[in-house]
């Protein structure tokens, strides 16, 4: 049986979703519903499964499950072999550095959320706050990346600097932080990153 996913082509919620989705085995399982939807505005479809009008949401076989990652834990409790999160206090440590690139992630929304509003004299402050958030936050993750490792902590990580490229390409994360630009360069290839690449954005 299918499962639904209401998605939107630019989210990095969405993209941590599916990479999970392919690393697990399970991609086909999902079907995809693009919706548009704001704070503002919610998308009127997505409302009856989910009153936040937030995405990613996944009906799944009677239950309606949302925050990423509420789905992620889903995902791995219905793969053939269980691998995004790990035992003991390591699952502890994976969860921390998920909760770290999670609250990055909002952060670079947040960026993105600057630029789409008028713009006056608190403008250039809140995104160079954002952006130092961001910086400090990929160099305390990157002395915790593991060549060897690949989980939900890891996917979270990938995301986001993925989306901080394709929205945010003047942002040098790179900078200072080369481990992570290495971890990121080798997470690039692997098959459930190239699956997933985000839309490009509207120009303009």
């Amino acid at each position: 049986m299918s499962w639904t996913l209401y998605t939107s082509p630019r989210s990095p919620f969405v993209r941590k979703v599916l990479i999970a989705a392919y690393e697990l085995g399970l991609a086909d399982r999902l079907v995809r519903q693009d919706v548009v939807t704001t704070p503002m505005a919610p998308a009127p479809e997505l409302l009856p499964v989910n009153p936040l009008g937030m995405i990613p949401t996944l009906v799944a076989d009677g239950e309606v499950l949302f925050d990423s990652l509420t789905i992620l834990e889903f995902l791995d409790q219905n793969a053939d072999v269980p691998r995004l999160f790990p035992e003991g206090s390591a699952r502890r440590a994976c969860l921390v550095r998920h909760a770290m690139a999670n609250n990055m992630k909002d952060k670079a929304v947040r960026i993105l959320d600057e630029q789409f509003r008028q713009q006056n004299k608190d403008t250039a402050e809140h995104v160079s706050g954002y952006a130092g958030t961001l910086k400090r936050g990929i160099s305390w993750m990157q002395d915790l990346l593991n060549a060897d490792r690949f989980d939900a902590g890891d996917i979270a990580l990938a995301a986001l600097l993925s989306y901080l490229d394709m929205r945010f390409p003047h942002i040098p994360w790179r900078d200072d932080a080369r481990q992570a630009a290495e971890w990121f360069a080798r997470a690039e290839d692997r098959s459930s990153m190239k699956k997933t690449v985000f839309a490009k954005p509207p120009q303009g």
